[in-house]
């Protein structure tokens, strides 16, 4: 069972993640005098971005370690308000944000309004193609992945009594007492349910939706985090949702988190930086993709309970050895068929 407990160790932790993005290097090739001046000069970039509070924190506080005199600052909202909160302000030309980190699938949106441009990172090269932007190239590097599943709390649940498969969770003892990420009003976790779909074909997985339902599990959106929170204090025993919590969320927090050994794990969608058009401190926004994209940092980073990109990082032994797959993205009638099923059972 892949487990993790984090019951005194989270301040202490969290200093030492921090103090490693600060001291790691940003590259084999630095940034050129002229951009750490210019940066300098600015003295601030501005993040909008879907990852989570405590993630963006430890980045914030490594960043501003590493580049006395900048300031980070970041929003973070899940996918939707996040994104009308972009559009509405570049429509209304008020222009605050520096960079962009979501998901890409939602990038290209933000492409066709004409909101970002082109940046090629120093550290672009340690990545695989497949998870860069192609149209146009430079937009973005997808630099890590987010994972859903199934978590739980240890000090409820036993290891050898907690889900070892999804339909695990149809057990009568879950009754009432799972909680779950809105698959409806959540597009990350709904591609969770669409790797179900593949994986155990339409009617199975239709199926099982039908009875996780009747399970009257507690469903909450369009975020992760009170999920997240909630099987950490005890108040859920077990759910379904962004099981890179366990480490990110658990580490700031003491919280009793523990990921249960289902295989596949699913990585459902993952983020890009990018470069507004219209940043009012570029060069800072450069030097912060940049940082974010060095193997260093996102080595750290993945020790969080992510899956990074970069070919360079290495993560936690237990999630690096665990079977990974990525979840599809649906579209057209199919992505139709699936989302109405999931409201008509979940809600939303």
């Amino acid at each position: 069972m892949i487990q993790r407990t984090w019951q005194t160790l989270g301040s202490a932790m969290l200093a030492a993640v921090i103090s490693l993005f600060a001291l790691a290097p940003t590259s084999a090739s630095a940034q050129s005098d002229e951009l750490l001046a210019a940066a300098k000069k600015e003295g601030k970039v501005m993040i909008y971005g879907e990852m989570i509070t405590p993630t963006m924190r430890s980045i914030k506080e490594g960043f501003e370690a590493k580049y006395p005199g900048i300031t980070m600052e970041f929003i973070y909202l899940s996918g939707a308000p996040l994104m009308n909160r972009i559009v509405s302000e570049q429509d209304a030309k008020r222009y605050l944000a520096d960079v962009i980190a979501v998901d890409t699938i939602r990038m290209p949106v933000l492409t066709e309004k004409g909101y970002l441009v082109p940046y090629k990172s120093v550290n672009e090269n340690n990545y695989d193609s497949k998870w860069h932007s192609n149209n146009p190239p430079h937009l973005w590097v997808r630099n890590h992945m987010y994972l859903g599943g199934i978590f739980y709390n240890p000090k409820i649940v036993a290891p050898a009594d907690a889900p070892k498969t999804y339909e695990d969770l149809l057990n009568p003892k879950w009754k009432g007492k799972i909680a779950l990420v809105s698959p409806v009003t959540n597009d990350l976790i709904f591609a969770l349910y669409a790797g179900l779909v593949r994986d155990m074909g339409e009617e199975k997985a239709y199926k099982f939706f039908d009875a996780l339902a009747a399970q009257k599990p507690l469903v909450f959106g369009p975020g992760g985090i009170r999920v997240s929170q909630g099987i950490g204090t005890g108040e859920f025993p077990v759910g379904i949702g962004f099981i890179g919590h366990t480490y990110s969320v658990g580490l700031e927090t003491g919280y009793n988190m523990a990921i249960a050994k289902t295989d596949p794990l699913y990585a459902v969608g993952g983020p890009g930086f990018a470069l507004v058009k219209t940043a009012p401190h570029p060069n800072a926004a450069k030097l912060a993709i940049d940082f974010m994209l060095s193997a260093p940092v996102q080595e750290k980073h993945a020790k969080m309970g992510y899956r990074s990109n970069n070919r360079e990082a290495k993560g936690l032994p237990e999630l690096d050895a665990a079977n990974m797959s990525l979840a599809p993205v649906p579209t057209g009638a199919e992505a139709d068929k699936l989302r109405k099923k999931l409201k008509d059972l979940f809600g939303g």
